[in-house]
């Protein structure tokens, strides 16, 4: 009997044990799960706060003299690695990495050169928009078919060229502050996506190469954004920077116009109602040099090409416009033109 009641004994506390060790087992986990979301939230904190998106002061002095000026330059719609034939477009444009390299050390070079061959100015730094469809993505047949490189070893080689542009403006003006936003050729999915649109793209991985080649130089700000479009201030003005992909049609008698004027009325009706207007906007991806009231448009690195062709649209040369933003507003637009 004694036996018994022994074995009945120990058997409880058997399972008293086992019932307290399933509890701190749940306490444990419950503890895990707890420190493995306080890590993940401090880790989105310290990548929000290593990017930075806020302006350097720099664009937006107290008392600016009526003499000052930032230059606002545009580097979009490069298309670095595309290949376009001469045999497609009349011969009357090629592109290739050799030419695509050429072009973009004669651009740097004319914009570096813009403080001393433009305008009269107290130039107080160098803003770049990055707006998008510097390369292609893997779903680009266009890319596909006719590129020099696959898409990683693009983005390897174009991330060095870029910095090293960069570093020459840095030179040239002391200062370069350089906003992000990608473009529609950059996307890694067959549609379009609007959550984590950015982080799918090529030319937000691009950007991010060449902000840690140049992590170093603090003359260079960046503002790397994850939404389509980006607000800079200069001045006491704010100013959009979008890839212009949104923006349906253009392909009627009227042309791009219309389709701009209604993107960019409808993007002002939306940042009004956030209580953030903007003064002007500045768009890519239609390849052609156009000044609208309130917007601009930039033209492209790699010129005519066969998809131009194809729909009968009129040739233009490669271009990246640049203008000078003052106190008073918007002053001195023009178009860099590289040559090969």
């Amino acid at each position: 009997m004694t036996d018994s009641l022994d074995e009945f004994a120990e058997a409880q506390r058997h399972h008293s044990l086992r019932r307290d060790n399933d509890r701190l087992k749940a306490r444990l986990k419950a503890a895990d799960d707890a420190l493995a979301a306080a890590l993940q939230r401090l880790d989105v904190l310290e990548g929000v706060d290593r990017l930075d998106p806020r302006p350097p002061r720099w664009t937006m002095p107290k008392r600016p003299r009526s003499s000052s000026a930032v230059v606002v330059a545009m580097l979009s719609d490069t298309h670095w690695d595309e290949v376009v034939r001469p045999e497609d477009v009349a011969g009357v444009n090629a592109y290739n990495r050799d030419i695509a390299t050429a072009r973009t050390k004669s651009w740097a070079h004319q914009l570096a050169a813009l403080p001393t061959t433009g305008p009269t100015a107290d130039v107080e730094g160098l803003c770049l928009l990055l707006a998008g469809d510097l390369t292609c993505g893997l779903i680009d047949s266009l890319h596909m078919v006719g590129s020099d490189d696959t898409t990683l070893g693009t983005l390897l080689y174009w991330s060095e060229q870029a910095a090293a542009a960069i570093t020459l403006l840095a030179d040239a003006y002391g200062k370069v502050h350089v906003p992000v936003v990608v473009g529609n050729h950059g996307r890694m999915t067959a549609k379009p996506r609007t959550n984590l649109k950015a982080r799918d793209n090529t030319d937000w991985h691009l950007a991010h190469l060449i902000r840690r080649l140049l992590a170093e130089d603090k003359r260079v700000t960046w503002q790397i954004d994850e939404a389509s479009d980006a607000e800079v201030e200069l001045y006491d003005q704010r100013h959009l920077v979008t890839h212009g992909d949104q923006f349906r049609g253009g392909s009627g008698v009227g042309g791009v116009i219309p389709p701009i004027s209604r993107g960019v009325y409808r993007k002002q009706q939306r940042q009004a109602g956030l209580g953030r207007p903007f003064n002007h906007a500045w768009l890519g991806h239609f390849h052609q040099e156009l000044w609208g009231p309130g917007w601009s448009v930039n033209g492209s690195l790699k010129g005519y090409d066969g998809y131009a062709a194809a729909n009968n649209w009129p040739a233009e040369a490669p271009a990246q416009i640049a203008a000078y933003v003052t106190p008073a507003g918007i002053e001195c637009r023009t178009a860099i033109k590289p040559e090969d």
